[in-house]
Formats: C-alpha cells, structure tokens, sequence
C-alpha cells in the first residue's frame, strides 16, 4: 500500500512515487459534492469551485492561472456529486509550485464581492447551456427517475433560481468549513520523494482552520423506473439500469470494470458488437459503473431513431437478459481481463492518472495500492470472479433477478412508448 502521510490540522496524503516520471501532478480533495448539500446550499459545493479561481490573499485570479501556464502545467478543478477536487499537472521541476498554489486556493481564497457577482451571472449560463445540452438533460433526468427527491439526484451545479438566491457571506462560511486541513485528502504522483512532499505540504498547511467534520452519505432507494421523458430532440436516448447494494472491496471494483468492458464499455463489447455493428440500430452505445461506499450504479445506454427505438430496447434488453442467464464465456472474460490489465500499463503512464487512481481508492477504502499490488490483484482475477460479478449485478442474494430501470429521453411516438410499456413523465425535458 503506498504510505499514507498525517498532515497538520488533520490532512491525510497519499504520494505516489513514479519514478522516471517527467510531470507531477496533484489533487486536493474534499469529501463534499452535491449529494450532502443542505436544501439552502444547493449549487454551493460547485459555486465554491468557481471561487477558488477568482483569487486569493496572495494571488489574483489572472495569477493563479499564469503561475502555472508559465511553465506549461495545466491547473483546474471539478464537483461531483461526492467531492470537490482542485488539482493541478506541472513539468516535475515545479512541483513545490503546484502544491503552494492549489493550497493557496483551498484555505486563502478572498471571494471578492465583485467576484462573487460576475460568477454568480457565469454559473446560471452554465446551468441554462446545460439545458440546451440533450445529454446532459437525458442524464439529469435518468438521475431523478431513479432516485425521486433523493439529494443524490440533484444536479450538482444546483438551479438557477438556487444560484441566484445565494449571498457572498454564507457561501464564504461554507468554503471555510468544509474546505479546512481537517477534510483534505492530498494525493500526488510524479519522481519526488514522498517525504518531501509530505514536509512540503505541512508547511503549506494554514493553522487555527477547524473546519467541519466530513458529512455522512446515505444509500438511496432505487426506483425500478419505467418513464418517458418527452424532449424536443432528434433521437431517443434509451436507458436501463441496475443498483447493487454494498459492501464493495477493490476487488469487486476490479471484476466489475472487467465485467463493464465486456459488456458495453469498450469497441468489441455485447452492447456494442450486437446494436451497432451487428443491426445498425445506433451510432453511440456505452455502458458505465460508479462505485462507492453506499451504491453501485450500472448503466446501459444508446441513441436511437425514434422509429427504431422499439427494437433497440429489445435488442439491448436480449444482450442483458442472456448475460444474466448464462453469464460471460471464457473467451470473453480473458479478454476482458487482458485489457484491463493493459489500459492499466498505458494509464500508469500519466501522473494526472495515478493521482486521481490514489484518490478514488483513499476514499472508497481508505488505502491506496501501489502500481505493482494493483497489477497482482488485477492478475489474480480468474473468468469465475468476472462471472461472479455479473451474477451480482443482475440478480440479489436469492438468486432473483434484480430490479431493473428502463427509461427514455427523446422524441416520444405513442406507439413505441405503449409497445415498451412506459409512461409519460409528468416533467418535460
């Protein structure tokens, strides 16, 4: 495991040590996202993002950004729904540099009250282009089908009326108590000695921040969702999907990404081979998993024409239908299993990569493993693991097969929508 590092104030750091490496890069993260806003915070986890560019006690906004351009890193920062990351990749020389800024905009951003207002007007045209984005909406829609007024359905960014509602004073308090030392996991990856990273960040660490305790997450309930959103676009996107229950281990994280790639995520998957190359019913099919402390949501999707609809979602329907019947064959499995174990050689390339693999295993377990445990734990995976796996996701500890979402954003023809038994939405996309 690689060596976690106890900070100032409480700050936890995971440094991964990539030799030969020629970049360095870091994250500062944050165990708040969207889904632990209190009703009069929402959009604030992500409006405090925007803020932390605007400036601090020791750099202006154009400053932070040349700092690191200068010397050719890129610096930026995003919010899901469980964390905010500010995070930063720079040639391994300026690696002290990297640290200083993404401290100096985690704890001294000033939230100047121009600023604030500029931002503010910036976040409600991020919110309205979004909803001139189909996928975006398709997505957000999905989200709150499956999981009806749960805080995790919420669209991180928040509502414009949100937004609009905010005061510079309680978003300040907010970025002060959730973004403190005591909250912050730091991980870094590049060929610097991980005790001087850790030496370098506890004298970066500001003293007299409390900050807030980390706030709880709950599992949502799932609802089994048979809804049709009706949007003014082109094609339908179609939709079915899965939650699993916990507890998870970094081995079922392993087997359930081998088990995704085989199943619609990569080019020679089912969803992929069956729908588009094999009946031409789609140009995009995908599938995608998020795993976390309290859910694993799996997600099967594609666009189709609204004439075509109807045998898409029979066609995708068949592919799941029979991997929950007979699961995946060996030769499936092997090369499944093979090119996880690849995409990981490629991906240890990136430091922005190892930083951000560092940082999704501290949070999810607590560890981090180094490159070679990753690789052995990858290695020792057999096709009866990657089976177990699909069994778990399909069907629940009895054997029966488990709830599954089937939803739809698009164009609505009555006919298809009564053929696939769905119901028109209340809520127009």
């Amino acid at each position: 495991m690689l060596t976690t590092h106890r900070l100032p104030g409480g700050a936890a750091l995971a440094a991964d040590t990539a030799e030969g490496a020629r970049s360095f890069a870091a994250g500062f993260w944050f165990p708040i996202g969207s889904r632990h806003e209190a009703p009069h915070e929402r959009g604030f986890v992500h409006f405090v993002e925007h803020m932390a560019f605007k400036g601090t006690s020791r750099r202006s906004a154009a400053g932070l950004s040349r700092e690191i351009e200068r010397v050719g890193g890129y610096i930026n920062a995003f919010t899901d729904r469980d964390s905010i990351c500010l995070h930063c990749q720079v040639p391994a020389a300026n690696w002290k540099l990297a640290l200083d800024v993404l401290a100096d905009m985690a704890f001294e951003s000033t939230f100047g009250i121009d600023d604030f207002g500029r931002e503010r007007d910036v976040i409600v045209s991020e919110i309205l282009a979004a909803k001139d984005d189909p996928e975006e909406c398709a997505h957000d829609e999905l989200l709150e089908a499956l999981w009806p007024g749960d805080p995790l359905a919420r669209k991180i960014a928040g509502e414009t009326g949100d937004i609009r509602r905010a005061k510079r004073d309680a978003l300040f308090d907010f970025y002060r108590a959730v973004l403190s030392p005591r909250s912050l996991l730091a991980t870094t990856a590049g060929p610097v000695a991980e005790e001087d990273v850790a030496e370098e960040l506890s004298r970066l660490m500001p003293s007299g921040r409390a900050g807030e305790a980390p706030r709880a997450a709950v599992a949502p309930p799932f609802r089994a969702a048979r809804d049709y959103v009706s949007a003014d676009t082109e094609q339908v996107a179609w939709f079915e999907a899965i939650q699993v229950p916990p507890p998870f281990t970094e081995d079922d994280y392993f087997a359930m990404a081998a088990l995704n790639g085989a199943l619609g995520e990569a080019s020679s998957s089912r969803l992929f081979l069956e729908l588009r190359e094999k009946r031409g019913l789609c140009y995009s099919v995908y599938s995608a998993f998020t795993m976390g402390s309290t859910e694993c949501l799996w997600i099967a999707s594609a666009n189709a024409q609204s004439s075509q609809l109807g045998e898409l979602a029979s066609a995708m329907d068949g592919c799941l239908a029979d991997a929950a019947a007979r699961g995946l064959s060996g030769e499936e499995c092997e090369d499944a299993l093979s090119r996880l174990a690849g995409s990981l050689e490629i991906a240890l390339e990136d430091t922005d990569f190892r930083m951000r693999r560092a940082a999704r295993q501290m949070m999810f377990s607590g560890a981090a493993m180094t490159a070679d445990e990753t690789r052995s734990r990858i290695a020792a995976l057999r096709p009866e693991d990657l089976n177990a796996a699909c069994s778990r996701l399909f069907r629940d500890g009895a054997g029966a097969l488990r709830p599954r979402a089937l939803f739809a954003y698009g164009r609505r023809p009555r006919r298809a929508a009564r053929a696939l038994g769905l119901e028109e939405a209340a809520r127009r996309g």
